[in-house]
């Protein structure tokens, strides 16, 4: 029985050519390390959170803590990143059954416009307080507030940037390997969103 010739037998561990033929996927292991530092960059961030949590828990006890009145453009913030979880959550089941990601830039443009209108509305939110003189400095649960909301929008305008790069290659370098890029940001966002809802509980706690 003949031996295929080596140099002529099929390379194993040559990666899968994608549905264009001209591109070929990245493996599976490489991409493991974008992943593990997404999950190391939400354990740091959810430490923070909870150091800060304890923080005012400790300090909601004292006498001069006197509870803050929320404006109501807090829910409009708040439905505006939920729509964008969703657009993304959608974007990247789109992206995972068409072999183009250029085919989702519709989504994905609708996904970084609500996140933006979340940081504008974030900062309408700070505005009112303002104009009903709930400042930073009046009371400890003002100064936690501002904190705390600041301190999320920061974390949403970093994930947007890792977006913004997202749609910059989906859009203008018709890039169909930036699928488990996608994925990576959705996780994240949906992160931001469990954060941002447990901080609007904490916040009714007082």
């Amino acid at each position: 029985m003949m031996k295929p010739d080596p140099r002529t037998a099929p390379n194993r561990a040559t990666p899968t050519l994608s549905p264009d033929g001209d591109r070929a996927f990245t493996p599976p292991m490489q991409r493991a390390p974008a992943s593990a530092g997404v999950w190391l960059l939400m354990a740091v961030i959810t430490v923070l959170f909870f150091l800060f949590t304890v923080a005012y828990r400790i300090r909601m006890g004292l006498n001069d803590w006197q509870p803050m009145s929320e404006p109501w453009q807090l829910g409009v913030s708040t439905v505006l990143l939920v729509l964008s979880c969703v657009a993304l959550h959608l974007c990247c089941r789109k992206a995972a059954l068409l072999p183009s990601l250029p085919a989702c830039r519709p989504l994905l443009q609708l996904a970084v416009g609500l996140t933006l209108g979340f940081v504008l509305a974030q900062l309408w939110v700070w505005q009112q307080l303002l104009a009903m003189n709930i400042r930073v400095g009046h009371n400890p649960a003002n100064s936690f507030f501002y904190l705390l909301t600041g301190l999320h929008g920061v974390h949403v305008l970093g994930g947007l940037m890792a977006l913004g790069w997202v749609f910059y290659h989906a859009k203008y370098r018709h890039s169909d390997a930036l699928y488990p890029s996608l994925r990576l940001c959705a996780r994240y966002w949906h992160f931001l969103l469990l954060i941002w809802l447990f901080l609007l509980g904490l916040f009714r706690l007082t």
